[in-house]
């Protein structure tokens, strides 16, 4: 069930700044006008319009972007102050912009410099993640090939690539990483209520397929939700959120986290925090498709509850169609396949109070 019955209508926002009109936010947008909350929604008119979701066209103002991206526009020009500012964009321009509304509204999606840096540079959670002790793929390479992405920018799953070390020119704006032979990805799908504290939802796989799944071609398939990881690698994942709550200040905000886990040592890495919800966001991927809850619902309440009650496993097969320089598994929807499997379980959530 996409909305649920008994939201508390006192509870939530009367008045959001949606800043992007991606097809993410078409639940949002759905959710607005089902509970009469006020929004005004914009997006960028030049430029790459991939994203840009056509049902949503009606409720967007599009802006050049000298416009868009100066806080003082919305300034000047909203006829309400907004209680709460959603982004589904998360490279620097973007995000600085809503840091900057977020002090000037005093909203109460907030975060703080630390955050923002956190946010917008590949290069700087790296180095924060060194400094708490977590594992990552590291900034370079001690292999043949490294990962190549940007540093600051919107990626979404496409802006990088894997080339050989040899033939690697560094570029101002890169970011590299050791490529690594994927065991599997380990992703979350993550809530930050008003308080500050981390909820985890539930956890997604991805890996290469095997025989088992496809043949003779290069596939990448995902599960949602998927529970059968290893404990140690559970406690390195717990242990990233409770040190990131102490490092940077965030409240109220979705997240998707991944993992990677390679598969000769066994060891698992942190590979990247994105600061927005996952692609798929509005097919309710992560949670109304599949279970018995409303990552909206629950933002705008303030309410994550310690279990859900999951009624189907979602499973995404990327076939040949794989970009060629990337070997991520994210490829175009033309060879994806999609099929809800039948599934019944009840998974606990987890939080940064949980000891």
């Amino acid at each position: 069930m996409k909305f649920t019955d008994g939201v508390d209508k006192s509870l939530l926002p009367k008045n959001i700044l949606i800043l992007n009109g991606r097809k993410k936010w078409e639940t949002l947008v759905e959710f607005c006008l089902q509970y009469d909350i006020n929004f005004k929604m914009f997006e960028v008119s030049e430029g790459d319009k991939f994203n840009v979701s056509e049902k949503l066209e009606p409720y967007i103002t599009f802006l050049p972007g000298e416009q868009y991206y100066n806080p003082q526009y919305y300034i000047d020009t909203l006829d309400f102050e907004p209680e709460y500012i959603l982004n589904c964009r998360d490279d620097f321009s973007g995000t600085t912009l809503e840091y900057k509304l977020s002090i000037h509204y005093k909203t109460k999606t907030q975060f703080d410099e630390r955050a923002l840096n956190f946010f917008t540079s590949k290069k700087e959670q790296d180095r924060v993640c060194k400094l708490m002790n977590i594992p990552t793929l590291g900034e370079g390479s001690i292999d043949d090939k490294i990962i190549v992405k940007l540093d600051k920018g919107y990626g979404g799953g496409t802006h990088y690539k894997v080339i050989d070390k040899k033939d690697y020119i560094p570029k101002e704006n890169d970011f590299t990483q050791r490529y690594i032979d994927y065991e599997c990805t380990i992703m979350q799908h993550v809530l930050i209520d008003n308080d500050g504290e981390y909820h985890i939802y539930n956890y997604s796989m991805g890996k290469f397929g095997d025989d088992n799944v496809v043949s003779n071609n290069i596939a990448y398939l995902y599960l949602y939700p998927w529970v059968d990881f290893a404990e140690e690698d559970i406690a390195i994942v717990e242990e990233f959120y409770r040190k990131l709550k102490d490092h940077i200040t965030v409240k109220n905000r979705i997240l998707l986290v991944e993992f990677s886990k390679e598969r000769k040592t066994g060891k698992l890495h942190f590979q990247e925090l994105n600061s927005r919800p996952s692609g798929e966001f509005e097919l309710g991927t992560f949670d109304w498709n599949i279970g018995k809850f409303n990552t909206l619902v629950d933002l705008f309440t303030n309410n994550v509850e310690d279990e859900i009650d999951y009624y189907q496993q979602r499973l995404e097969i990327y076939f040949d169609n794989v970009f060629n320089n990337e070997l991520f598994g994210w490829g175009t929807y033309d060879g994806l396949k999609i099929e809800n499997l039948p599934y019944s379980r009840k998974i606990k959530t987890w939080n940064t109070k949980h000891k």
